[in-house]
């Protein structure tokens, strides 16, 4: 008897998610090796120029010093322009990148907010832009959803974990003045 293969969704979801994480993986490492590849071959380069011109067996790299320097201005120019295109595709592939682009650019704006404070900024202005903004609030209802999703999978170390997670940050929301907190 035959057996019937079905095709799941989230098997084939999961298999794409794994081919582009790994994706991702070795562009960022070719960006990473792009620039030690480069002077690797700007040295070998030069080490057979050097040859050449000691030896005079062959006329194998007959370039004049003039175009030497162009030939290395290119090698280098040549990995940049790799490591800063396998960089970019890899942060445009990247599946994991857009989960939470809106909490970075929050995090991102309360570092400048820590920066000001450390550059003189009025801490009072701060502090109340920080109360009035309800950032503490939110971040503790969205903890409760987490924690709850977690519970809701069967996933009981993340639910206790967050349930810590969501007492801190009440105990910070309600420092600020946030009193009206509900879970």
């Amino acid at each position: 008897m035959t057996a019937i293969q079905h095709l799941n969704s989230s098997d084939f979801r999961g298999r794409a998610l794994r081919a582009l994480r790994l994706a991702v993986r070795v562009l960022r490492m070719v960006g990473d090796h792009a620039g030690n590849v480069g002077v690797g071959v700007v040295a070998a380069a030069v080490l057979a120029w050097i040859v050449n011109d000691v030896v005079e067996f062959t006329t194998v790299l007959n370039i004049t010093s003039g175009r030497a320097i162009l030939l290395i201005l290119a090698a280098w120019g040549t990995a940049r322009l790799i490591e800063a295109v396998a960089y970019d595709v890899a942060d445009w592939i990247d599946p994991d990148s857009r989960d939470g682009d809106d909490l970075w650019d929050v995090t991102t704006a309360l570092r400048a907010n820590a920066e000001d404070i450390t550059n003189g900024a009025n801490y009072d202005d701060i502090r109340l832009a920080l109360q009035t903004s309800e950032v503490l609030p939110a971040l503790h209802g969205l903890t409760v959803l987490l924690r709850s999703a977690y519970a809701q999978d069967g996933e009981m170390e993340e639910a206790a974990a967050l349930n810590d997670t969501v007492a801190l940050v009440r105990a910070a929301a309600e420092s600020l003045g946030h009193r009206d907190l509900s879970e």
